[in-house]
């Protein structure tokens, strides 16, 4: 019985050991080789679904933005779509190509639409944006993520929606 105890105790003292070896493991991000870090980092680049579930976001907050007035940050979120399609353009070599259609044909009518700080200047832009939208997703093989025409909500608290 003594025995039983005893080999009990030491396995009991062995898992406990290994539980605190394994909280001493090294940081790669201190300690790892530049070939480590290097591949862990590019572990850590955010994915396409990523970026867009933070551009879907922007989107959304666009539309309630102008809807709203707020034409400078309605114009503030054009700039943080631009910027994420850039970030998709580095993260996701192969999604280059059709990220700078996009650039080059979704944003050409925001700055009229923005001089003027009108409504129908605003949602002509945003539909043609939209468009674009759609037909990225398409040529990228995900047509079936169509962006609503007008979107019900928006997430900033910015724009207080109820």
């Amino acid at each position: 019985m003594k025995k039983g105890w005893i080999l009990a105790a030491l396995a009991a003292l062995m898992m406990t050991t290994a539980v605190a070896d394994d909280h001493k493991q090294k940081d790669w991000r201190k300690d790892g080789s530049d070939t480590e870090k290097l591949e862990n980092l590019v572990k850590a680049v955010p994915s396409t679904a990523r970026i867009m579930i933070e551009m879907g976001e922007r989107y959304k907050n666009l539309y309630w933005a102008a809807r709203q007035e707020k034409w400078e940050f309605a114009e503030y979120q054009v700039e943080e779509i631009e910027a994420l399609t850039e970030l998709l353009q580095i993260t996701r070599p192969s999604r280059a190509a059709t990220a700078q259609d996009f650039l080059d044909e979704g944003f050409e009518k925001f700055e009229a639409a923005f001089e003027k700080q009108e409504w129908e200047p605003f949602y002509k832009a945003f539909d043609h944006m939209r468009a674009q939208c759609v037909i990225c997703h398409a040529r990228n093989d995900y047509a079936f993520i169509i962006l609503p025409e007008h979107p019900a909500t928006a997430t900033s608290p910015v724009l207080n929606l109820k």
